[in-house]
């Protein structure tokens, strides 16, 4: 008998042109956990046939495939799962410089979504997943090395091809991300009222990014036929000390209209590059409100205070979020 470890299967990536038609992989994600798996549901014959057995026989019933990934957060990789998640980006240098990318990252209004193609390796056989969809995603940053986990929708797998060929990239931890929060500047000064702002200093960070995608099945075959995006939701939150009342403020006034919008923008800044630019991945939130804001008095410990934020579609910026990208990757 021959035992794998964990860490001999692979993972490859390939944005896909047209939603469902099965690309190459262009990168194989390291990854923390991978689950991705071919889901079928059986449909049981229960008639009553004169026997005490409840099933007389099943047949195959809807198929699509299903699964998590978890990659540390890096400038390089990152995009392959946030383009993805949100559906359109857009590339172009940086500064001008040559060998230096700026991908800007929103959301997609439209189905289909993007997909991709994911190859996976589980060390037994290669197998692929086309129109593979985020139907939700989250960023994840504490004490740590930053994280990316997203929950995938596909079509069923079939027989794929694909070689390990991992790139080593420089991972983000909780050194490199700065949070900044907007005093309540509304339409497009939002974003710069944030940038322009203080660093306030937190705990941790988390960002959801949820599309409530379903697979669609229709008549003639019981493979997926489509994955729709669903309403979209954006939300998370922060931990911080308890040394200031500006959330508390900004909470119990946000329904009658007092500092009821504010901007946030989180950069998680990696090594230069280029002659003047520098690797990072900033988040920007043009509308949140506050929608909890919890008080932790553990006797043991120290105050800290837990806002949980929702996003808002912001009607200057035209967006709930973008998400901009500098690295050294031309197109995606």
């Amino acid at each position: 008998m021959t035992v794998k470890l964990g860490r001999e299967p692979f993972l490859g990536v390939g944005i896909e042109s047209t939603a469902g038609t099965a690309v190459a992989a262009s990168k194989y994600l390291p990854f923390v956990t991978c689950t991705i798996r071919g889901m079928q549901e059986p449909i049981a014959d229960e008639a009553a046939k004169g026997v005490r057995e409840k099933v007389w026989g099943a047949i195959t019933g809807q198929k699509h495939g299903e699964g998590d990934v978890e990659i540390y957060a890096d400038v390089e990789n990152a995009a392959l799962l946030l383009y993805p998640a949100l559906g359109s980006i857009s590339s172009g240098t940086a500064s001008g410089e040559a060998s230096v990318y700026e991908h800007t990252i929103t959301r997609k209004a439209s189905n289909p979504p993007k997909t991709v193609t994911l190859i996976y390796n589980d060390t037994q056989d290669t197998r692929k997943y086309p129109y593979s969809t985020i139907n939700n995603l989250e960023l994840n940053v504490a004490d740590g090395l930053a994280t990316i986990s997203a929950n995938f929708m596909s079509k069923f797998p079939s027989s794929g091809t694909g070689s390990q060929a991992i790139t080593e990239e420089r991972v983000l931890a909780f050194k490199d991300y700065t949070v900044k929060f907007g005093s309540g500047a509304t339409g497009t000064a939002a974003l710069t009222d944030a940038d322009g702002a203080s660093v306030t200093a937190i705990s941790s960070f988390t960002l959801r990014i949820n599309n409530n995608a379903e697979v669609q099945y229709l008549s003639g075959d019981n493979d997926a036929a489509q994955i729709s995006m669903g309403q979209l939701e954006i939300d998370g939150e922060f931990v911080l000390f308890y040394e200031s009342t500006a959330d508390r403020v900004h909470y119990e006034t946000l329904l009658d209209g007092s500092n009821a919008v504010r901007a946030m923008v989180i950069s998680f800044t990696g090594d230069s590059i280029g002659s003047a630019e520098t690797e990072e991945i900033q988040i920007r939130i043009p509308n949140f409100h506050l929608s909890e804001r919890g008080v932790d008095t553990a006797t043991a410990g120290f105050i800290t205070e837990n806002p949980t934020f929702v996003a808002q579609y912001d009607p200057t910026e035209t967006k709930s979020i973008e998400i901009i990208i500098t690295n050294q990757t031309a197109s995606y």
